[in-house]
């Protein structure tokens, strides 16, 4: 790949549906000058043929099409498919760079062998770690290195208003639920991870079911709390709300968001764009702009990472360590690294 920050990389995309309609299908037709979409896949074909014909793409009529394809330079895996993960396996085997929207999970064994090949192929990973670009994050980061001082506390409330696979903001339904563990679990313990600075020393959980009988057969209600060692601490309470059952209560219930308690101050972030902070006995309420979108941003990162070899952050790693710590939760492994 070229060393020029003006290649204008051809782009695969696997997956469709409502992450792609609001994040990644604007970002990356504004941003026509460093990418072009050639080619997409989805399990739905005609829904890939309506969406190659309004963006002069192809539709193939398979993964591994897409994959071998030589038009094809990089790979956007946005959504899951029935499939699940069986398409990040295929792509890292290619060596073609991978943006991956997908949380990364799967037993000790899925992730040695993943780490091994993209290790052997030298392939180019990039996560979607979204909320590292939140503004109310990115000012966050901002107001800890210089009034709020070093974190020592976080106390995160998540709900999820039926099925919501990217958390808040964003898409609110998608093909199949995932287990709140993974999803949004695992991207509040990169957050975490970011906010801190630092890797977590201990991880514990204790999940539950509100709704015994959930047709999910899975927790409804994830409590996550992380040690970052002298006394630093994590805490999340990830739960549905299951409208069926308690109509329209999410609206006097307190409203989801991040406490943050550090060593000179606090903030309140109510993602992704508002944060209340005090410092020295002033109290500031920010709402902050979101411009350039979090797709440009995120789609800039990864062709900056293609086209330099300046991966930034996040990378594979990050996502590595966080599947790790997502099985020492799930009491699989005794491991964090």
């Amino acid at each position: 790949m070229a060393t020029t920050r003006h290649v204008r990389l051809r782009v695969g995309v696997i997956g469709l549906g409502r992450l792609w309609e609001a994040r990644h299908k604007p970002a990356l037709v504004r941003m026509s000058d460093r990418f072009r979409i050639t080619a997409l896949y989805d399990q739905v074909a005609r829904r890939a043929e309506i969406e190659a014909n309004v963006l002069g793409a192809v539709a193939t009529s398979g993964l591994d099409e897409l994959l071998d394809r030589p038009d094809v330079d990089v790979i956007h895996i946005i959504s899951p498919q029935w499939f699940g993960l069986h398409a990040f396996e295929s792509a890292i085997t290619r060596g073609k760079p991978v943006y991956c929207a997908l949380p990364l999970f799967g037993d000790q064994a899925w992730i040695d062998r993943v780490a091994s090949t993209i290790a052997s192929r030298k392939c180019l990973v990039v996560p979607e770690f979204a909320r590292r670009l939140y503004p109310a994050s990115d000012r966050l980061k901002y107001l800890i290195q210089n009034d709020l001082g070093p974190v020592r506390s976080v106390v995160g409330l998540v709900r999820l208003s039926g099925f919501d696979r990217y958390g808040q903001p964003g898409p609110s339904t998608q093909i199949a639920p995932a287990p709140l563990m993974i999803d949004p679990t695992s991207y509040l313990l990169d957050w975490s991870r970011w906010i801190f600075g630092r890797e977590p020393l201990t991880a514990t959980n204790q999940g539950g079911t509100v709704l015994p009988g959930s047709p999910l057969h899975e927790h409804d209600v994830e409590h996550v709390a992380l040690g970052f060692g002298d006394g630093a601490v994590a805490q999340w309470s990830v739960a549905r709300h299951h409208r069926g059952i308690w109509g329209e209560s999410a609206k006097w219930m307190p409203s989801p968001g991040v406490q943050i308690y550090c060593e000179h101050g606090a903030a309140w972030l109510e993602m992704p764009d508002r944060i209340v902070w005090t410092s020295g006995g002033a109290t500031h309420d920010e709402r902050l702009p979101i411009e350039p979108t979090i797709g440009e941003q995120l789609n800039a990162q990864f062709h900056q990472a293609v086209t330099t070899g300046d991966c930034g952050q996040p990378t594979w790693d990050d996502a590595l360590t966080v599947a790790r710590l997502i099985l020492r939760l799930k009491g699989d492994t005794n491991l964090l690294a």
